[in-house]
């Protein structure tokens, strides 16, 4: 009898995840088997042969024979290595729940319509051949309306001609329809997503896992874990994109995970984005790869994009409405009038009670002195909160600037929407953000909208992932420097690329387009760079900004979050959590802290944040945390 380690997807035992079992057959490592566990069955990788243990052991059942899979074995010990993670967690990524016992495989046919030419212009074959010649990772800043899609194809062609497989993640579903369309006459195409039955989505695993037949996989961020064979290139689209961040079990960034994919297959790396993000754009150009630009419209027209900036503190440009400004009302007027669309896209990712000068004329606000970040105020305590540092002061009783009075800021959105409403009775309006039922998604009205059967739509962050728009005449951006005000060392980043692709959309069809930008800080240099939509000078004015104080790409950070029923157990172990890394040396720590949004159902949450310029001393500080210690490594936030 043999006896092997399993590593199991067993989500009853999270944090184990590697149990023993007996076979009378000689296994390899990595062998894909199924084993009994509890009352049900599991797959699991076998990890070493063991000597026989001390306890009794259930046998294995049978084994998946699957060939030529070795890369995808290596890039899923990298990954346990890279998040230092070995549970079952970790395995059920590989290894999912809804694989079945007896595989079935879609069969791949070759697309029946004549393939056409690609007609790119000199620009995008200049784009084209630049990333083809690189074997290092590459970045593509396109602006909105260069054709990165139509680059996208010729580069996913290129390697099915050499007989290798693509992979092309996306954010979310709604935005793969019509690259599907595109790609499906020059391949046999696999889209992955999660509207799928558990049976399909084990299908599919199986074909990719078995074809041989050059191929396509068009999936959100957890197609990175399906078996790939042969990937010869891997395209991020929308690059900037939070969701490309998983924010529960294994926080895993979705680019860094590509890199190792695309090491393990020796294949070639593209993030696209109008707004690439600043870490992972640094760390591939100190990495020896590549930025390509492109910064030409793929169709020249004579069609114009005026921007304009409203003061909201200038009473005067709010005679008709409070809220929204004069000018962007007469310019919703005539949109409808011409039966061009608007879309009112609502900053409000900061909803936090942030303490300002009510004065007009005054712009002070509290502010970090350490993190130049903006505090929050809380009330129970009346005390202002650094949550990136920790530092608290006492809340002032007057502006300390002019000695006006100090108000609080917080934002909603219904309101503002039954106002639209009355502004403009006769107007078909779409909302669409968290409050959504499923039927009033944006994936299920795409084509609604698309259209342009909808007159005014307002939304979030969601509008703005990718959506073309061709009948689009006007966008108001309404406070847009709320997010700004979010104390994270990330928010002038995640302001600038809102706002920037936000008037991405516009200019995208045959008319002139306006876009009225409304705030409280007119001269604010993110706004005025998002308004031109002036990334390279973003850029470098923030990688100042954190070298200065010392934020990625210049050092590796990490959130350690505990959840307690209560604060002072919480604050316990983080303060057990801090006196082991504390032994750690070249790892500074913030905290213990009260996180952002401390309570979440009924738990509180505390956290420390850790700080270091070796990766791999943020990795030993996590092992050393307590158990049940929720580790974030490279997190997007320190909220």
């Amino acid at each position: 009898m043999n006896y092997y380690k399993v590593g199991l997807a067993a989500d009853r035992h999270w944090n184990e995840g590697v149990f023993t079992y007996a076979s009378e057959e000689v296994l390899d490592t990595n062998t894909i088997v199924r084993v009994p566990f509890g009352r049900s069955k599991k797959f699991g990788f076998v990890i070493e042969k063991t000597t026989k243990p001390t306890f009794q052991t259930k046998q294995i059942e049978s084994q998946l024979r699957l060939d030529s899979l070795e890369d995808f074995y290596s890039f899923r010990n990298w990954y346990s290595s890279y998040y230092a993670d070995n549970t079952g967690t970790l395995y059920a990524q590989f290894l999912p729940n809804y694989l079945t016992a007896k595989p079935q495989v879609q069969e791949l046919s070759a697309p029946k319509q004549e393939v056409p030419d690609l007609q790119l212009t000199t620009a995008q074959m200049r784009v084209v051949a630049q990333i083809n010649k690189s074997t290092k990772p590459s970045v593509l800043h396109g602006i909105t309306g260069s054709g990165k899609t139509r680059i996208y194809i010729e580069l996913l062609k290129s390697e099915l001609e050499k007989g290798r497989n693509g992979l092309l993640l996306y954010p979310e579903i709604a935005l793969t329809p019509q690259i599907v369309k595109e790609l499906s006459v020059y391949a046999p195409l696999l889209v992955f997503h999660s509207q799928m039955s558990d049976t399909e989505r084990s299908r599919m695993w199986h074909t990719i896992a078995t074809v041989d037949k050059p191929h396509i996989v068009v999936g959100p961020r957890s197609a990175l874990f399906l078996p790939h064979k042969n990937l010869g290139i891997i395209i991020i689209d929308e690059a900037h994109e939070s969701t490309y961040k998983q924010d529960t079990d294994i926080r895993y960034n979705s680019l860094h995970v590509a890199g190792g994919l695309a090491n393990a297959h020796r294949a070639k790396l593209v993030i696209a984005s109008a707004t690439p993000p600043i870490t992972e754009t640094e760390q591939i150009l100190s990495r020896g790869g590549e930025l390509v630009c492109l910064h030409e419209k793929a169709i020249d027209t004579e069609r114009k994009k005026s921007a304009q900036i409203v003061d909201q503190r200038v009473r005067e440009n709010f005679k008709k409405h409070p809220l929204i400004s004069d000018v962007l009302i007469n310019s919703i007027s005539q949109a409808i009038s011409e039966k061009q669309q608007t879309l009112m896209f609502i900053n409000r990712r900061g909803t936090a009670k942030l303490v300002v000068c009510s004065s007009d004329t005054c712009e002070w606000q509290a502010t970090c002195s350490s993190c130049e970040l903006p505090m929050t105020f809380h009330h129970d305590s009346h005390i202002l909160t650094c949550h990136t540092c920790g530092r608290k002061q006492k809340m002032p009783q007057n502006c300390p600037v002019c000695s006006s009075d100090l108000s609080q800021k917080i934002f909603g959105t219904k309101a503002f929407v039954n106002d639209i409403e009355k502004l403009f009775p006769h107007a078909s309006i779409a909302r669409f953000d968290s409050d959504n039922t499923k039927d009033e998604s944006f994936a299920q009205r795409y084509e609604e909208v698309s259209s342009g059967k909808v007159d005014i739509i307002i939304g979030t962050q969601q509008l703005v992932k990718g959506l073309d728009l061709p009948r689009l005449g006007v966008v108001g951006v309404l406070h847009a420097d709320l997010s700004l005000n979010f104390p994270d060392f990330s928010s002038d980043e995640r302001t600038f690329q809102l706002i920037a692709q936000v008037l991405g959309r516009v200019g995208r069809g045959h008319q002139d387009s306006v876009v009225v930008l409304q705030t409280r800080q007119p001269n604010n240099p993110v706004i005025r760079k998002a308004t031109d939509e002036d990334w390279h000078g973003f850029r470098e004015v923030e990688l100042t900004a954190r070298k200065r104080h010392g934020f990625p790409p210049y050092t590796y950070l990490g959130k350690l979050l505990f959840r307690e029923k209560s604060i002072e157990k919480g604050f316990k172990k983080a303060e057990e959590a801090r006196e082991a890394i504390n032994k750690i040396a070249g790892v500074s720590i913030d905290g213990p802290l009260l996180s952002f949004f401390a309570k979440r159902g009924n738990f509180y949450y505390t956290q420390l944040h850790l700080r270091s310029t070796s990766r791999a001393k943020i990795l030993d500080s996590v092992k050393k945390s307590p158990k049940g210690t929720i580790a974030d490594i490279d997190p997007d936030s320190l909220l």
